[in-house]
């Protein structure tokens, strides 16, 4: 007759169940060398843990964030240094279309290389990025931010909002630039603003007709002009004789020059010019006191404030000398602005502002550049917490499993010998 109780050999079987278990998780934990497995290992460790994984979750996040708008700036740096080239280009096309001694064909030639870069730049403010995303649509980053017209006018499609990533839990990197600051809104000298695609258009415009007109008409003692208006207004020029120079401005209405007759009769004491109306009714002959020298120069037109295709308003010129020769073809004065050189002003005001913009798109890059750094280390910092955290220590878990092990086999042996023991055994 065996001496044993079901409750012993039942709280034997759970020990060994439980002893088990534990042998069990320690192998789990040498074989994956982590700490935690369940929360219920470590509780509190485990809410530490689970915080420092989302902390490191998002630096992870932000630096794809950084890296996707360090390639969108670099692109867009990139543009506008093409966009640069193409403005230095065409200031030196300008000094190059002013010289008077090329003919309409040559400056047409150069017209035409003025129309390409038209092209080239559309091209360039229409970019997209790797993931399809125009650079330059502003919030409307599927929407191609500048099209042309039937008219041939370009229109901006986008909005002038900019697109940003974040970088950190409370900083956003701006990773676009809107069109219409970039390419219709840079300022001249005045404070105005101008389109760089209206601005290459009127140095074609001014470069194609510069052969047939003048910014100033030089005559030695005598001059012819007549008059044609398409733009009723004030109108401006600089007339000058022997004497002096006197701004002339006055509202023209019409054809009829008897205005402007009166108005440079004014200044007569100012200029020795003597201005009287030929017999045909339109056409003005100007007289210096002295014989000359006289000229006429910087027309300004009521509502011409850039090139036209082909001029509207101007002043023809007939120079004479003291006795009344003509002196050589009549020489036609346009507004001002469309002298080809009239364009130089505004090709280097868009050269600043292009520069300008490289200067904020690389200042964007290096700060960039400098966050990357900073999350570099902030994620090592996370990392070495969570290391403490959840990696095991190996030679500690070996020795705590060899010492359960042993345990274990002794208390088998133990509950073997134990549960043989019969009625004979105890009342030997």
């Amino acid at each position: 007759m065996k001496v044993s109780t079901k409750l012993f050999n039942q709280q034997q079987l759970k020990q060994f169940t439980k002893l088990n278990e534990e042998i069990q998780r320690t192998q789990n934990k040498i074989s994956t060398g982590k700490n935690i497995l369940n929360s219920s290992d470590n509780p509190v460790g485990a809410v530490e843990l689970s915080g420092l994984n989302v902390v490191r979750d998002q630096i992870l996040q932000f630096e794809r964030n950084i890296e996707s708008a360090s390639e969108r700036l670099k692109l867009l740096d990139k543009n506008l240094e093409s966009i640069s080239s193409v403005m230095i280009r065409a200031q030196e096309l300008i000094v190059q279309a002013s010289n008077d001694v090329l003919g309409s064909s040559d400056r047409e030639s150069i017209a035409l290389e003025i129309d390409e870069m038209k092209k080239e730049i559309l091209n360039m403010a229409n970019t997209q990025d790797s993931n399809g995303s125009f650079l330059f649509s502003g919030y409307k980053t599927k929407t191609l931010p500048f099209s042309k017209d039937l008219s041939g006018l370009i229109n901006y499609n986008g909005d002038r909002g900019v697109s940003s990533l974040s970088i950190s839990e409370s900083q956003l990197m701006e990773t676009t630039l809107d069109g219409g600051g970039v390419f219709e809104n840079v300022k001249d000298d005045s404070g105005n603003s101008f389109s760089i695609f209206q601005m290459l258009e009127d140095i074609s415009y001014s470069i194609r007709t510069a052969s047939s007109g003048v910014n100033g008409v030089k005559s030695i003692g005598q001059a012819e002009i007549t008059i044609t208006n398409d733009n009723p207004g004030t109108w401006s020029f600089d007339i000058i004789g022997s004497t002096g120079s006197q701004n002339i401005s006055l509202d023209i209405v019409g054809d009829n020059p008897t205005e402007v007759v009166d108005k440079i009769n004014l200044y007569i004491s100012t200029t020795g010019i003597t201005a009287s109306l030929k017999s045909d009714g339109k056409t003005i002959l100007l007289t210096d006191s002295k014989n000359g020298p006289l000229e006429i120069k910087n027309l300004s037109v009521f509502g011409l404030d850039k090139a036209q295709k082909v001029p509207s308003s101007f002043i023809e010129v007939n120079t004479k000398d003291a006795i009344g020769n003509f002196l050589g073809k009549n020489q036609t004065l346009y507004d001002d602005n469309q002298r080809p050189a009239k364009q130089l002003d505004k090709v280097v005001a868009a050269q600043t502002h292009i520069a300008n913009n490289r200067g904020t798109v690389g200042a964007k890059v290096n700060s960039l550049q400098r966050h990357s750094d900073y999350l570099v280390e902030r994620k090592n910092a996370v990392e070495k917490d969570v290391s403490d955290l959840s990696d095991a220590d190996l030679s500690e878990l070996v020795t705590n499993l060899q010492s359960m092990i042993t345990s274990m086999q002794a208390s088998q042996q133990a509950f073997v010998k134990v549960s043989q023991l019969n009625l004979f055994d105890y009342i030997r």
